[in-house]
């Protein structure tokens, strides 16, 4: 073979080599994106449900705090003094 004949197939095998480099960069690129997106799908997700449970809870609690305030009223405490109403 010629130089000029290796001098240009070098040329070609450089500009293959080149190509399947941008290539394989472009398929790393979208791999990326695909794990990122699914990992903030995941976050997202996560988080709905912890924030949706905290909510149930806090309602939970709210309504138990009411329930033992109209108790208190309610029911005298054991330690007051009772007295019996008169039937007259």
């Amino acid at each position: 073979m010629t130089a000029k004949r290796m001098k240009q197939m070098d040329g070609y095998q450089k500009q293959d080599f080149a190509n399947a480099l941008a290539e394989m960069g472009n398929q790393l690129r979208l791999l990326e994106q695909k794990i990122t997106m699914i990992t903030d799908d995941q976050i997202e997700t996560d988080y709905q449900s912890h924030h949706c449970e905290l909510l149930h809870i806090t309602y939970t609690t709210t309504k138990l705090q009411q329930l033992q305030r109209s108790d208190k009223k309610l029911t005298p405490s054991r330690f007051t003094r009772h007295v019996k109403k008169r039937l007259s």
